[in-house]
Order: structure tokens, then sequence, then C-alpha cells
């Protein structure tokens, strides 16, 4: 039954209008777990205000995109979400 419950979970989850996926490109854990959780994390200790975060992940994230090519990632997003 447990199961069951877990699934059907899962199952609505995946079938809301509100559903994000993870970034599945080349090396998200930089995107997300680096520069996002780091960049997050000095925000919440007051190290960095508002705009100072959102700068950071823009300019971590850019750098990332240049570093393994805008086009390549544009290409693994769009494959990623069935696109062409």
């Amino acid at each position: 039954m447990a199961a069951a419950s877990y699934l059907g979970a899962i199952k609505a989850s995946l079938q809301s209008p509100n559903m994000i996926i993870d970034l599945r490109i080349p090396q998200n854990q930089r995107y997300e777990q680096v520069v996002l959780d780091t960049s997050i994390a000095r925000f919440l200790a007051g190290e960095l205000d508002a705009d100072a975060t959102m700068k950071a992940i823009e300019t971590g994230w850019d750098e990332i995109t240049e570093d393994l090519g805008k086009d390549k990632q544009l290409a693994a997003y769009r494959a990623s979400i069935g696109a062409k």
C-alpha cells in the first residue's frame, strides 16, 4: 500500500502543470550545486544582498555556459525537453 501511495504522489507531481524538472544539461551540478547553492548560502548568511546574489548567479552561470559552449548547452537543453 505504501508503494502505491508513493507512486501515486510521484505521478500526480509529474502531471502537474506547475511541475519543473531538474536542469538536464552537461555539468548541471556546477550550475546548481556550486553556483546556485553557494550564492544562496552567502545570501542567507547575510554576505550578499538580493541584487548581489542574483548577479553572482548570473555571472557564475554565464561563465559555465561560455566554458562549455553556449550552442552545445542549448542543444542539450532542447534535446532534454524534446524540442529541436
